[in-house]
């Protein structure tokens, strides 16, 4: 009740009375459930109190140090880089993320009290901590975000910060120390967490040089990491494209100057959440890696002008589909009595509830519907290498716990086929408003974060069909989803970052002046496509022997249309960008960063790589699939790969048209040879019987598609977005009802006392 009624509260002090009330409650529970809790009763117990302690020791500090009353106040701690991290650990410590000690403590609560088969009392306390986040998140966004320029400044002398820091030191040694006595969970993953620090404690270095240590960390693990998952399928596909990923991204970070403060630790700390995902032995190191990289992507997110609601959506689902993991990973420990990853799979109590929340749980980071809501926002107001990581890599770890999920609990069961049907259904209806909202985008940005929406839908619904021909096509998606997109997000990025604007209305005709943005856009559209000869129409050709050879007929027409549209973004894209005429206030814009092109063009090597040997990627994946899916392989011969329902070579395929292509243009060139060429003037043209006098004139590109909207407009209606609306300002009454109980009032709480102790009474009398 507590921390229902602080959602609606924004006086600090106050906030932090309701937090309280709601940390003791819980300590109340967990001491009157001492035989359930077994002897780790103690161990809970003092994980949640020191924390408790610690942090709100830390906030009560800062309070007195600032003395602002109205949480949106605390913007002016952005003036103290110190009391800034404080406050931010603080708040991550009492909601219950790692390193902190109340992250094991709740993790061995929920476990236990799910094997005593309270499932009442810990979807309650699940609850309550999703509450208390809500309104500790929102101060954090509060903080990090909102104008404090005209908020008076306040003084700071040492004697007065060094408690808190000295607390804050304790609170991070208390994470270290309550890790240390926790048997599953291996002490090596503190060897990343402590190069954080080391980068935490460089901040005030110059970008180069923190960015120059950042990448040879990642390729250090990546050495380490690489001989370690050699053989497993599925770690290797997604450890290169996390930490491969990781060293792009961080290649394309020299085009910042400055310190970037800030920035380093939080990228390092999502890429090492990724990691540890790839690592993992146990639900717990699953769990501690996920929350990581929970952490690092918000605050990188959240770094963007206006991104303050898009990262609070973010994270607020983030939490959420934390809890509902954790309550999944609960039920396997209650059937499997061990949090191995082993203990996925044949889970007898509650199958259904348990993998559909573990699956909810991993699409809040698939951006699937109808957890979508934050991604177009979030991603759209991100920077450019953010942009990148966040959508071609961070996405992928959903895919990734989707995948682990789904080889556990396997098709046989009824309950099984009936999780499938409906994963494949929000696959196809993700891809279909995906591709059908990323249309109408003028932002260039949104239009990429959109269009993820959908190509992620493709990935889900191929995961779905628990085919060898699907699951070889999801991973295909994923390595070039990772691929085309990260070209595309480092370029347009690159782009608005230069121009100042992701408006595509506002660009135009910039192939004259960014001509290897133009090749590199263009390549990776056409990849995205599925149009021969590049390594794309691989996917999309097996994605169409999957609908045909498995019988998904409704779910191929919704998919069939989902293509097409995808092709209408895409044109726009290009057209709207670089081709047609250029604007007078572009004329002297030059390319891009080099630091935005050095990745992107490795990026494009690999994809030339895959389209003229597909086989180097479609025959290894298979090969490996075959333990898991013995049926429906592909059948290869050489280059040419073969099913029941055709065949493809993909070698053969980039000949012809090559060939092809080489004779148009020789014919062509043939056909010039030595006549005179004319080269008109921009203007020496008629445009609807009139000559232009300025190029936006002859530029169609604002409200591209409105001709479309009219038609399909409807089927992307926010339906969704008003309905978590909706059930945010629900929440918010009800916690305004509910805090009406603590008016403040002397002989109202006498009344609520004594009304406690006369229902406690007829409760232990047997009269209620």
């Amino acid at each position: 009740g507590s921390n229902l009624a602080g959602i609606k509260q924004n006086k600090a002090k106050r906030l932090l009375g309701y937090s309280s009330v709601g940390q003791i409650g819980l300590l109340m529970i967990i001491l009157g459930l001492g035989d359930m809790l077994g002897d780790k009763r103690d161990f809970i117990a003092l994980g949640i109190l020191v924390s408790h302690y610690l942090a709100k020791a830390v906030l009560f500090w800062i309070a007195g140090i600032i003395e602002r009353e109205d949480i949106k106040d605390w913007a002016v701690l952005r003036r103290n880089p110190l009391l800034m991290v404080l406050f931010g650990s603080t708040l991550f410590a009492l909601i219950g993320f790692p390193p902190f000690p109340v992250f094991f403590a709740k993790w061995e609560l929920v476990m236990l009290l799910v094997k005593s088969h309270s499932y009442v009392m810990t979807a309650l306390i699940l609850l309550a901590s999703f509450f208390e986040a809500v309104y500790l998140l929102r101060w954090l966004g509060y903080a990090l975000k909102l104008e404090n320029k005209d908020l008076p400044a306040f003084k700071t002398p040492l004697f007065k910060v060094l408690p808190p820091a000295l607390f804050g030191i304790l609170l991070y040694s208390a994470g270290w120390y309550t890790g240390s006595l926790v048997e599953s969970f291996n002490a090596f993953n503190y060897i990343p967490l402590a190069f954080i620090v080391v980068i935490a404690l460089l901040d005030w270095l110059p970008v180069w040089f923190k960015n120059t240590l950042s990448i040879g960390g990642a390729v250090t693990y990546l050495v380490y990491l690489y001989p370690q998952v050699q053989g497993d399928l599925f770690r290797t596909v997604f450890g290169a494209i996390f930490l491969v990923g990781a060293v792009l991204t961080l290649l394309s970070g020299y085009y910042q100057k400055g310190k970037r403060v800030g920035f380093y630790p939080m990228t390092l700390s999502m890429f090492a959440g990724l990691a540890m995902l790839i690592t993992a032995s146990n639900l717990m190191e699953i769990f501690y890696g996920w929350e990581l990289m929970t952490i690092g992507s918000y605050f990188l997110l959240i770094r963007g002008k206006k991104s303050m609601p898009h990262g609070y959506s973010y994270i607020m689902f983030s939490v959420g589909g934390s809890y509902a993991m954790m309550f999944g990973f609960a039920l396997a420990y209650l059937s499997a009595g061990h949090i191995g990853l082993s203990a996925l799979t044949d889970i007898s109590v509650f199958p259904m509830l348990a993998y559909s929340l573990m699956l909810l749980g991993f699409m809040t980071k698939t951006a699937s519907l109808p957890m979508h809501i934050w991604l177009p926002g979030a991603h759209g107001e991100a920077v450019a290498d953010i942009h990148f990581m966040a959508s071609a890599i961070l996405l992928k770890a959903g895919v990734f716990g989707i995948i682990l999920v789904l080889l556990g609990m396997g098709k046989e069961t009824d309950y099984a086929q009936t999780i499938l049907l409906v994963l494949s259904w929000i696959g196809v209806l993700s891809a279909l408003i995906g591709n059908i909202s990323a249309s109408f985008q003028e932002s260039a940005k949104r239009l990429l974060a959109w269009s993820s929406i959908g190509q992620l839908g493709y990935i889900v619904f191929a995961l779905a069909t628990m085919t060898h021909l699907g699951w070889l096509m999801a991973l295909t998606y994923s390595l070039t989803h990772f691929l085309y997109k990260g070209i595309l997000f480092l370029i347009i990025g690159g782009i608005a970052w230069h121009l100042g604007t992701a408006d595509m209305y506002k660009m135009g005709g910039l192939i004259k002046r960014m001509p290897f943005s133009f090749f590199a856009v263009l390549i990776a559209i056409i990849t995205l496509s599925g149009v021969p000869p590049l390594v794309g129409f691989a996917a999309k050709w097996m994605n169409y022997n999957l609908l045909i050879t498995e019988g998904f007929v409704f779910q191929g027409v919704v998919m069939l249309i989902a293509g097409i549209i995808a092709f209408l973004y895409l044109f726009r894209l290009i057209h709207t960008i670089f081709l047609g005429q250029l604007k007078d206030n572009l004329r002297k814009v030059k390319e891009i960063n080099i630091w935005f092109l050095i990745p992107v063009y490795i990026l494009l090597a690999a994809i030339f790589y895959l389209s003229f040997t597909p086989s180097a990627l479609l025959r290894p994946i298979g090969t490996m699939l075959q333990a898991y899916f013995p049926e429906g392989t592909l059948t290869w011969t050489g280059n040419l790969a073969t099913t029941s329902a055709g065949y493809f070579d993909g070698t053969m395929i980039l000949y012809v048209i090559g060939g092809v292509f080489m004779t148009i243009l020789a014919f062509f060139a043939l056909i010039t040879f030595r006549k005179r060429i004319v080269k008109a003037g921009q203007f020496n043209i008629y445009y609807g019987g009139e000559a232009p006098s300025r190029p936006e004139l002859v530029h169609f590109a604002y409200n591209f598609f409105a001709h479309y909207n009219k038609a399909i407009g409807l089927v992307v209606t926010p339906v969704l977005h008003r309905f978590w609306e909706n059930a945010g300002k629900a929440l918010h009454g009800l916690s305004d009802f509910i805090r009406r109980i603590y008016n403040g009032n002397g002989q109202s709480y006498a009344f609520h006392v004594v009304l406690y102790v006369v229902v406690v009474f007829l409760i232990k009398a047997g009269g209620m």
